[in-house]
C-alpha cells in the first residue's frame, strides 16, 4: 500500500510528548518496516522542517535537530514527491475552485502530490482543512 503522510502527521509520529503521537506512530512504524510505502510531497519538508524549528518545545529543538530528524526518520525511508510547476498550478486551481484561501494552498499541495502518486491514503489530523478541499474523498484519513 502506498501512502502519503502530512506535516500534521510527521510532526506527530516524531515528537512523542505530541497528543496524537501513539496513533501517527503506527503508520510510520509500519513505513520504517517496510510493510508500506510511504511518501511526503517536497513541499512537506520545508514544512516540517519549519514547524518544527518553531514550536515552543522545552527544550526548544535547534535547526539542527530537525535537520538530524528529518536526515534519519523522514528521507532514508519516505519516497519523496517532487511537486513542479504543474502541481503547483493545478494546487492554485483546486483552492480557487474551492474558494479557499490562506495555508489551504499548502494542504492542496500535499494532496495535488498524493494523487499524483497515485497514493491510497493521505493522512492528516486536518480533516477538515482537506475535506474542504475534497469533500467525501475517501483518501483522506486520519491515522488510528
Amino acid at each position: 500500500m502506498r501512502v502519503c503522510f502530512d506535516t500534521s502527521t510527521l510532526v506527530a509520529a516524531l515528537l512523542q510528548k505530541h497528543p496524537h503521537h501513539r496513533l501517527a506512530l503506527v503508520p510510520f512504524e509500519a513505513v520504517h518496516q517496510g510493510t508500506v510505502e510511504g511518501c511526503l510531497t517536497s513541499h512537506a519538508i520545508a514544512e516540517l522542517f519549519a514547524t518544527l524549528t518553531a514550536l515552543p518545545l522545552k527544550p526548544k529543538l535547534t535547526v539542527g535537530d530537525a535537520q538530524h530528524l528529518l536526515g534519519t526518520s523522514i528521507l532514508p525511508h519516505f519516497q519523496v514527491i517532487e511537486l513542479n510547476a504543474r502541481a503547483y498550478q493545478e494546487a492554485l486551481s483546486l483552492t480557487t475552485m474551492r474558494k479557499l484561501a490562506g495555508g489551504a494552498i499548502y494542504d492542496a499541495l500535499h494532496l495535488v502530490g498524493a494523487r499524483a502518486s497515485q497514493c491510497e491514503k493521505l493522512y492528516t489530523f486536518n480533516l477538515r482543512h482537506f475535506q474542504a478541499l475534497a469533500p467525501n474523498d475517501p483518501m483522506i484519513v486520519s491515522p488510528g
